[in-house]
């Protein structure tokens, strides 16, 4: 997985800061109620220890949860799961290529996107995901495709990019290749599995 861009990303931080400050603040209250007096070595690296532990947790799970977009303190899609892809390109003479398997890892701050066709395996190797818009979110990323070695001669290791507007349970855009290949195309991802089929 690589980190990826996404605006607004600071809001989060401060919340989990003001939080982590509360949480130590209890922590104090807490302890001073029943007559402990902690070291001051003790506390002031509570503080960081308390971000540690809410920032993993809200990397991993916290912001996946459905509520927090239907009240609209995140706009940011779980695009987590597996994906049905489909490719119509200038390389193919505007034929779609067979359905391959697409597979999308996501958390807070990294994503992956891997495919799988017959000749070849795709891996994203940067991306931006553009979540301002809460109706057409876009992603963004680059791609590096590295043909198998039963795969056609003409067939070459290359890096691409990607433009995927979401809507609902489709991913579509546009795509193109690298100078070796200088192919361009219509990309579709249709959601298979994952946060999407509730």
């Amino acid at each position: 997985m690589h980190s990826y861009d996404l605006a607004g990303r600071g809001r989060v931080v401060v919340a989990l800061f003001v939080v982590s400050i509360f949480c130590v603040w209890l922590l104090h209250t807490g302890v001073g109620t029943i007559g402990l007096a902690p070291p001051w070595w003790v506390s002031v690296p509570s503080y960081a220890a308390f971000y540690a532990v809410l920032h993993w947790l809200f990397d991993r799970y916290v912001w996946r949860l459905g509520l927090l977009r239907r009240l609209g303190l995140l706009l940011v899609p779980d695009l987590n799961g597996d994906w049905i892809g489909t490719v119509t390109s200038s390389y193919s003479d505007g034929n779609p290529v067979q359905p391959f398997p697409v597979t999308i890892v996501q958390r807070w701050s990294k994503i992956s996107i891997t495919f799988e066709t017959e000749h070849s395996h795709s891996r994203s190797v940067a991306a931006s995901l553009r979540a301002d818009d809460p109706l057409t979110p876009e992603l963004y990323y680059l791609y590096f495709n590295e043909p198998y070695p039963t795969a056609p001669e003409t067939m070459h290791a290359h890096r691409g990019t990607a433009t995927l507007r979401l809507k609902g349970t489709v991913l579509e855009g546009d795509y193109y290749t690298g100078r070796d290949r200088r192919e361009i195309g219509a990309l579709k991802l249709t959601r298979a599995s994952g946060p999407g089929e509730d």
